[in-house]
């Protein structure tokens, strides 16, 4: 039979193991709540922005995230253009529309924002 200090001990170490799993949950934030349900209820799928802003830039994306920029939700596509050079897209998660582009040649984009509606 098992003596209640066998039980104990076990019991102990079972909260021991538990106990990391149970603080995982804890490690999200209520920002990262909001945003997982944001990118979830998101009307543009990150493909649609990726795609979207290569059209727009006729550049090659090389990375994209979802983030909050200023208080909404935007897709951030990086792209490489046929120079090499950067070139950051927001893209709104609500609509399919240009926020801002960063990083063209200095003619045509000093890296402020690009007058919202280009598409």
């Amino acid at each position: 039979m098992t003596s209640p200090k066998h039980f104990l001990l076990a019991l102990t170490l079972a909260g021991f193991v538990a106990a990391p799993a149970m603080a995982a949950n804890d490690i999200w934030s209520n920002d990262d709540h909001a945003e997982h349900e944001a990118f979830t209820n998101a009307a543009v799928s990150l493909s649609d922005a990726i795609t979207f802003a290569e059209r727009e830039t006729g550049a090659r994306a090389i990375s994209a995230e979802f983030e909050k920029e200023d208080g909404h939700f935007v897709f951030a596509v990086e792209l490489l253009d046929s120079n090499g050079r950067e070139i950051e897209v927001l893209i709104d998660s609500a609509v399919l529309r240009v926020i801002e582009i960063e990083g063209e040649d200095e003619g045509e984009n000093d890296g402020t924002d690009s007058g919202g509606d280009r598409g």
